[in-house]
């Protein structure tokens, strides 16, 4: 019994641990292209416009990933981007400015650390 009570407080002291910061992260994702392929995870889910324009369902193995530069200064005279940061899930939503570019990247905190979950391209 005395175990049992222990190794629950060995877990309630673990989940308490100091989860990232997503600033940092987001800084980082964007600038070291090794560290950004070990934050997304694999295969990624994803949605995109079919050639219908239908919202459909896909998936992207490691191999076809492209790095993203979700922070270039340059972007913003053809592109307006907000940041939703919630307790364990950030949304990146990027709206481009008359030119149909509507993508949002979703990131979830797992096991303290930051990862790219998804992403939905609506653009037309």
């Amino acid at each position: 019994m005395f175990l049992l009570g222990l190794s629950s407080v060995a877990l309630a002291q673990t989940s308490k641990a100091t989860s990232e910061d997503f600033n940092e992260f987001f800084k980082k994702f964007n600038s070291d292209t090794k560290f950004q392929i070990s934050r997304v995870i694999f295969p990624l889910k994803y949605k995109a416009n079919n050639d219908d324009f239908e919202l459909s369902d896909y998936t992207m193995a490691k191999e076809g990933y492209k790095v993203l530069h979700l922070n270039n200064k340059s972007d913003e005279k053809y592109l307006k981007r907000t940041l939703l940061v919630k307790k364990n899930k950030a949304t990146l939503e990027q709206r481009g400015l008359d030119n149909g570019i509507y993508i949002d990247y979703v990131f979830e905190l797992k096991e303290n650390k930051w990862f790219l979950k998804t992403l939905v391209d609506q653009s037309t």
